[in-house]
């Protein structure tokens, strides 16, 4: 139902017209006498469309609007902001009669002695029509709200131009560049940049290239009121492809921070180049099947090889040997540090360089990942740790590294030293020609002895305290020849062989620790997480040695 407020000027001819419009079932019909009574209603009601008479009579006694006639009652409406359409009732000369629609400019022209059913229907659609564009221009000035309200909400600059001329441009982008909408409006583009051929360059940059949606991308830098320059991105929908100065919709980025990172990071990575480079320690990085992908200087020169010899060949049979001493397989290694990459604090293995000669180096491995978080290479740093102090077979220096093991506890450096040395011995040799594995546990013996039982005859048990000393050297052979035997070697922190075939009952079921690692282990990792004992474990299967502390792997030697 359409409602229509109908001001009557009480003529009969103007009333010859509302029993056709009540008729059709389709208007409402208010009839008030006088633009002051219209105006009350207006104030209470809103009504879709008003008719009026162009020449209603002066009407005395309103305060505010006195003697107000048809137009003076439209002018009136829209000086208070009443945006209701007014269709005006006004004669064309004195035998022709006009209905017509102020805002639109539609009239219904006809004569004052016609018969009046056909005005009276031409009216009703001149009602329905004005109804429906008012309606029309309701939804779109809604939606044309809401978008302003979105675009002006977004963090986006965004612009419409034409003919390379702004048009139109939302807060955020007003505020990057430090002005107001208005100041933009009406402004060549090419004024957002530093020069025309800057300008060109952009518009060149959105006709060749596209996002995955289409829009034409470009990377500038635009000006700010008041001088400097802000980096940013420029999305654009063009009306024309081949053209962007005719004109479309361009969203604007601000990356100035990113840049900045960006920047920043270039200068990082540029640092950090020249510190891998000058780096005293040997940094290598190679890629999941073991080929070198990258050697610093230090490295190469480590090896004896120049950096484009190194950098391509794999790192067995390069820089570690096929085999090493104990006749253990090696080839292996580059898959075990690619599975095990964030796995152990250190690793620490046996090298060769070019010459043969033998080094231990103590390797801590990071993984390289790609976005989707799965490994791409192994980045291995690494110290040589070869003592060469000592004389004949080289041995694997701990002077870097056992304070590490023995914080916080009861062991002595000599005494972890002296134990140390004797299980790489236990690794590389064996015994009679056979791999054997053994355990140790250092230091805390009174709750190490608690937490573990007898499964075997104490082979010290009864032995004079000088013979019972781990630091003398008298007894070293003894101890590999009863690490062939079942069950863990016990030794205080000041070195004394507490017991021998021990078996530690401690639960194991929390340990975590890396696949092909066995019961030996598991047990060890256990007993030093509730006591503060230093575990070593001297592997069977493959000749490496782990060392436990605090239920971690704290370290892990390739032999």
């Amino acid at each position: 139902m359409i409602s229509v407020l109908f001001v009557d000027d009480n003529t009969d001819f103007l009333a010859q017209f509302r029993p056709f419009l009540e008729k059709t079932g389709e208007v409402h019909l208010d009839v008030v006498p006088s633009p002051k009574m219209a105006i009350e209603k207006l104030k209470s009601r809103v009504f879709d469309v008003v008719i009026c008479f162009e020449d209603v009579p002066a009407v005395n006694g309103i305060e505010f609007v006195p003697d107000m006639d048809g137009i003076g009652f439209l002018r009136y409406l829209r000086s208070v902001g009443n945006p209701t359409p007014v269709i005006l009732f006004h004669r064309r000369g004195q035998s022709r009669i006009a209905f017509e629609e102020i805002a639109n400019g539609t009239e219904i022209v006809f004569s004052r002695n016609t018969d009046l059913r056909a005005p009276a229907a031409d009216l009703i659609t001149l009602i329905k029509q004005t109804t429906l564009r008012r309606k029309t221009e309701r939804e779109a000035k809604l939606q044309n709200d809401q978008l302003t309200a979105i675009l002006s909400a977004t963090p986006l600059g965004i612009f419409q131009m034409r003919n390379a001329m702004i048009e139109w441009v939302n807060h955020p982008l007003a505020t990057l560049l430090g002005t107001s909408e208005s100041a933009l409006i009406g402004k060549p583009v090419r004024t957002l940049f530093k020069s025309d051929e800057e300008f060109g360059q952009v518009c060149r940059d959105l006709q060749i290239h596209r996002d995955i949606l289409g829009n034409g991308f470009a990377e500038s830098e635009i000006a700010k009121t008041g001088g400097g320059f802000v980096a940013c991105t420029l999305q654009a929908r063009l009306l024309d492809p081949l053209d962007a100065k005719k004109g479309g919709t361009v969203v604007v980025t601000d990356i100035s921070e990113r840049k900045k990172m960006r920047d920043a990071l270039k200068e990082s990575e540029a640092k950090y180049r020249e510190m891998m480079q000058n780096a005293q320690s040997i940094i290598i990085r190679m890629d999941l099947q073991g080929n070198i992908t990258y050697a610093n200087t230090f490295a190469a020169a480590f090896f004896d090889y120049s950096e484009s010899d190194l950098v391509g060949k794999n790192v067995v049979g390069s820089i570690v040997p096929e085999k090493n001493r104990g006749g253990h397989d090696l080839s292996m290694m580059a898959n075990d540090l690619g599975f095990n990459a964030e796995g152990y604090a250190i690793n620490v293995s046996e090298n060769v360089r070019r010459n043969g000669d033998i080094v231990w180096i103590a390797w801590i491995n990071k993984a390289i990942r790609d976005p989707q978080g799965h490994i791409t290479e192994i980045l291995c740093i690494g110290h040589d740790i070869t003592d060469r102090k000592q004389t004949g077979a080289v041995r694997i220096s701990t002077d870097t590294w056992k304070d590490q093991v023995v914080s916080d506890t009861d062991v002595r450096e000599e005494v972890f030293d002296t134990v140390f040395h004797i299980a790489t011995e236990i690794s590389i040799e064996g015994r009679e020609g056979k791999a054997v594995g053994t355990t140790f546990l250092i230091g805390d013996t009174k709750n190490v002895l608690a937490k573990s039982r007898q499964i075997m005859l104490n082979a010290f048990e009864g032995h004079a305290p000088e013979m019972r000393m781990v630091t003398n050297p008298d007894l070293k052979e003894n101890i590999k020849e009863f690490a062939q035997l079942d069950g863990a070697f016990v030794i205080s922190g000041d070195g004394f062989i507490e017991a021998s075939g021990r078996y530690i009952t401690v639960d194991s079921s929390h340990v975590t620790l890396p696949k092909g690692m066995g019961t030996r282990h598991n047990s060890v990792a256990a007993m030093t997480s509730v006591t503060k004992a230093v575990g070593i474990v001297v592997s069977q299967s493959g000749g490496g040695i782990t060392i436990f502390k605090s239920g971690q792997i704290l370290k892990k030697i390739t032999l």
